[in-house]
């Protein structure tokens, strides 16, 4: 029997195929897909024009912005959280931010050099708990008023988004047709969530920001 979709070809629109992934944390076939997933956690990026391959992720009070040229057929998906930003929008939280929205645009440009055509669609901002630390947070607040006014600083048109509220999402991305898929979590699987992000906190306290970042 044929396969439900036919084998990706190893060139599109004259460029030899392209997929760079930062941050994954499982990588395997999706039988009911008949798709390679890739799965990124917090810190992470990935750019692909394999429409082959679809771009996972979990998220709680994290964003994931999920950039797209449908006319290159290439797209990528990151995965962030802004630090404590205390009572500086300037402050190392600003550049956090900035650093992964940048990364991901690059990388994207490096490969089509058309930022007119990028979209976005974002994902994620819930106000969970994150332990005691973050209890009573608004940090998925924070993370959704910085993603939404980065992208219109930078002119890049949100097409959709699902941000805020009180519950942990899943999410899937076909990186080469901009398609997203959305479904809420609970339980374990929140647990993990949230796990996940109260120790990425404690690894940006101690950590610095690599690179020149052109905030807005």
């Amino acid at each position: 029997m044929a396969p439900s979709h036919a084998s990706p070809k190893p060139f599109i629109n004259g460029r030899a195929r392209h997929t760079d992934v930062s941050g994954a944390v499982n990588r395997y076939r999706d039988a009911r897909l008949d798709r390679e997933v890739v799965s990124i956690v917090v810190g992470g990026c990935a750019v692909t024009d394999d429409e082959g391959l679809v771009i996972a992720t979990t998220l709680g009070s994290c964003i994931a912005a999920c950039i797209f040229d449908v006319e290159a057929g290439i797209g990528g998906m990151n995965h962030f959280l802004l630090p404590d930003a205390k009572h500086d929008k300037l402050s190392a939280s600003a550049r956090y931010g900035s650093a992964a929205m940048e990364q991901l645009i690059n990388r994207l440009l490096k490969q089509t050099r058309r930022r007119d055509r990028l979209r976005a669609k974002v994902f994620g901002g819930a106000n969970v708990n994150v332990g005691n630390a973050l209890r009573g947070s608004t940090i998925g607040q924070r993370n959704a008023e910085f993603v939404m006014d980065y992208l219109a600083t930078e002119g890049i048109p949100t097409v959709s988004w699902d941000i805020g509220g009180n519950a942990a999402r899943a999410v899937r991305f076909f990186p080469t047709t901009g398609r997203t898929q959305r479904r809420l979590i609970g339980g374990e699987q929140v647990s993990d969530i949230l796990r996940q992000e109260t120790g990425y906190l404690d690894t940006l306290k101690h950590s610095r920001i690599e690179g020149d970042i052109e905030l807005f």
